[in-house]
């Protein structure tokens, strides 16, 4: 009985430190606003989606933790609501922080924003999470479509 009792106490002990080691410390986004958004794609669930990647952006930031693909899911939905000089931005902030990452977002870029395949400038450091129709005066693009070209130095790097 003692040796049951005992092999129970170490298994238990196992799938408590199993599961310790499974727990994620990295925030995550909201589960809600993805499926929303996958059940309907409109304006409205593309804002809630853009601001939910943007609080995890933010709270990664805090923390020191860097998540692959974050940067690039976060400028498709800035893609998204139009807002493609800042989407650029951050699709190169992918290629800063996840080198690897190149070939992919290269592919995103040529796709969603073209016009932008050669900016490799980086002008972000928070991402948007409250109401932010008005872009700061330093990020509005020549034109009303968004698709100038920004006032930031250029990356030589490639």
């Amino acid at each position: 009985m003692k040796i049951k009792n005992t092999l129970g106490a170490f298994l238990l002990i196992g799938i408590l430190c199993l599961m310790a080691a499974c727990k994620s410390s990295a925030p995550t986004v909201d589960p809600a606003a993805m499926l929303n958004y996958c059940k309907e794609q409109n304006d409205a669930t593309t804002e809630s989606l853009s601001k939910a990647y943007g609080s995890v952006i933010n709270k990664s930031r805090k923390t020191g933790l860097k998540q692959p693909g974050i940067y690039s899911d976060y400028a498709v939905t800035l893609v998204k609501q139009g807002k493609r000089a800042e989407a650029n931005s951050w699709f190169n902030k992918e290629i800063e922080a996840f080198p690897a990452s190149r070939a992919y977002v290269t592919n995103l870029k040529r796709m969603l924003i073209p016009e932008y395949i050669n900016n490799n400038s980086v002008n972000v450091n928070e991402a948007s999470v409250e109401d932010d129709s008005e872009e700061p005066e330093n990020n509005k693009s020549t034109d009303d479509k968004g698709k100038g070209k920004t006032n930031t130095k250029k990356n030589s790097k490639h």
